[in-house]
C-alpha cells in the first residue's frame, strides 16, 4: 500500500492546491499506465459534475450532467464504479443502462479518440464529491487496475473536498463570487461599447490583477477586431485581422482561450501557429513591457462577440488555471451583453474608415480640407483638417497585421511611432499644425 500513503500524503500536505491536483493527476496516469486522468467535482445546485484538473487550450473546464445518459453522470447518479473496454460499444453500455450512452463530441473538440475507461466515484465523509475518470490503455484495464482505482477513490475524494474548503475559505470564501456577481452587473448594465470599455477596465484589472486590459468587438464585415484605448487624456481606436498575424487576432480565428506565460519565448508562440507574431509596436507607447497574456474569446453560443486581453499577471510569472476559469465565466456574460447590444443598435460608420490601405485621395469642400497621401508601400495616412481640429487616420501593415489609430491631435509619442514603424514624418505634414 505504498502507493496510496503517497497519494495520501501528497493531498495531506497544508500547500495542496490545485496545481498540486495538476501533479496529483499525473502521478495517476502513471500508476496506471494510462492517456488520462480526470478528477470532477459535484456541483449540487446545478446538478452537474465539473472538472477539476482539466485542462486544454480553449477549455477552461467541462461540465457535465448528473444523468444516466452519460457515463460520468451515470456514476454519479448510482454511485457504482464501471470498467468499460469500449466505450463505442453500444452493447456493453446497455449492460449498465439501457440510455447510457458515449458523447464523442468531446473527443472531436479535444482531438483525441477515447476508447477505455475506469470511472468511479469519490467519496468523503460518506457523502459523493466527485467521480475520477482513468482513461485509455492499450490492450484495456485489468481488473486490478479496476480493484486500485476504487482503493484510491477516498483519497482522491479527500483531494476534491479539501480544495473546495480551501476556495470556501472556510467561512468567508464568496468574495471571488461577489466580485464575479458585481462585474456581471456591470457588464450587463452598459449601455454601449464604448460605455463597456470605460466601467469594466479597473475593475477588470483589480479582479484578475493584471497590468493590462483590452475588450474587443468584432467587425465582421471587415473581418476584423477592434477596440478603444487610452494614452493620457488622448482616445485611440485599434484594429486588428482575425488571422494568425497576432495573438488577439488567432484567438478570435479558432475561438479558444491562449494563455501564453512568456511572449519573449518565440518558440513556445510559434508552436501555437507558425505564422503567430507579437507586435511589439504599441508597447511603445502603453510604455510596458508584455510578458505574461491570457486573451479568451467572448462568444455567444458559436458566435464570435468580441475578444478579452489580459496582459502581465502581478506577482506572478504568468495567469493561472483559476484565471482562464474566472475569465470563461466573464467571457460569457461580456458575450451576452455584446450580443445583445448588437441586436439593439445598428451598426456605427466611423467616418475615415472608408480609406483603402493602398489608395491615394483628397477630399475638400468650404468648410473642411484635407489630404491623403501614402508615403510607405506599408503604411497609408490620412490628415484632415476641420476649424481647429485634426482628424489623423493612419493604417499600418506590419507583417500582414493592420493596425488603426485614430482621434484628435494624437502625442508626440504616437507621431513618433508612425515615424519609426510606417516611415510617416507627422511632424513634416503640411497639415499639422506648428504647436501639436
Amino acid at each position: 500500500m505504498n502507493t496510496l500513503e503517497s497519494f495520501a500524503s501528497q493531498v495531506g500536505d497544508a500547500e495542496f492546491n490545485e496545481d498540486s491536483l495538476l501533479s496529483l493527476t499525473n502521478n495517476l496516469k502513471l500508476l496506471f499506465n494510462s492517456e488520462e486522468a480526470t478528477l470532477f467535482a459535484l456541483d449540487e445546485a446545478r446538478r452537474e459534475l465539473f472538472t477539476k484538473n482539466f485542462h486544454r487550450e480553449g477549455f477552461p473546464e467541462i461540465r457535465l450532467n448528473i444523468s444516466v445518459k452519460n457515463i460520468a453522470g451515470f456514476v454519479a447518479a448510482t454511485g457504482k464504479p464501471i470498467n468499460i473496454k469500449n466505450v463505442k460499444d453500444s452493447q456493453e453500455l446497455s449492460q449498465y443502462h439501457p440510455k447510457l450512452t458515449y458523447d464523442s463530441s468531446w473527443d472531436k473538440k479535444l482531438n483525441k479518440d477515447t476508447t477505455s475507461m475506469i470511472v468511479v466515484p469519490l467519496p468523503f465523509n460518506k457523502k459523493l464529491v466527485g467521480v475520477m475518470e482513468i482513461i485509455n490503455k492499450e490492450g484495456g484495464f485489468s481488473q486490478e487496475d479496476f480493484f486500485k482505482a476504487k482503493a484510491i477513490a477516498p483519497i482522491m475524494g479527500m483531494a476534491i473536498a479539501k480544495l473546495k474548503e480551501k476556495e470556501d475559505g472556510a467561512s468567508n470564501g464568496t468574495v471571488q463570487e461577489r466580485q464575479l456577481h458585481v462585474l456581471s452587473q456591470m457588464i450587463h448594465s452598459s449601455e454601449n461599447f464604448d460605455s463597456l470599455l470605460k466601467r469594466l477596465k479597473e475593475p477588470l484589472l483589480k479582479y484578475f490583477g493584471a497590468e493590462a486590459v483590452t475588450i474587443y468587438g468584432v467587425d465582421e464585415n471587415r473581418k476584423e477586431i477592434y477596440s478603444k484605448v487610452t494614452y493620457g487624456n488622448k482616445l485611440g481606436k485599434i484594429r486588428v485581422p482575425i488571422s494568425s498575424n497576432s495573438v488577439a487576432g488567432y484567438v478570435a480565428m479558432i475561438k479558444k482561450t491562449v494563455n501564453i506565460q512568456d511572449l519573449k519565448d518565440i518558440g513556445k508562440v510559434r508552436a501555437l501557429h507558425p505564422k503567430l507574431v507579437f507586435d511589439d509596436s504599441w508597447e511603445k507607447i502603453a510604455g510596458i513591457s508584455t510578458r505574461s497574456m491570457l486573451t479568451m474569446p467572448l462568444l455567444h453560443g458559436e458566435n464570435l462577440m468580441g475578444v478579452l486581453q489580459l496582459i502581465n499577471k502581478k506577482n506572478m510569472t504568468s495567469f493561472s488555471i483559476q484565471d482562464e476559469k474566472n475569465g470563461f465565466l466573464i467571457g460569457q456574460a461580456l458575450g451576452l451583453a455584446l450580443y445583445n447590444q448588437k441586436k439593439n443598435s445598428p451598426p456605427e460608420v466611423k467616418k475615415g474608415d472608408e480609406v483603402k490601405p493602398d489608395s491615394i485621395s483628397s477630399l475638400a469642400s468650404a468648410s473642411k480640407t484635407s489630404a491623403t497621401t501614402s508615403l510607405h508601400d506599408s503604411a497609408n495616412i490620412q490628415v484632415q483638417r476641420e476649424e481647429d481640429e485634426t482628424n489623423i487616420l493612419v493604417r499600418i501593415l506590419k507583417d500582414g497585421s493592420r493596425l488603426v489609430y485614430q482621434q484628435i491631435d494624437p502625442p508626440q509619442e504616437v507621431i513618433k511611432l508612425i515615424r519609426e514603424v510606417a516611415n510617416i514624418d507627422l511632424d513634416a505634414h503640411p497639415l499639422r499644425k506648428n504647436n501639436d
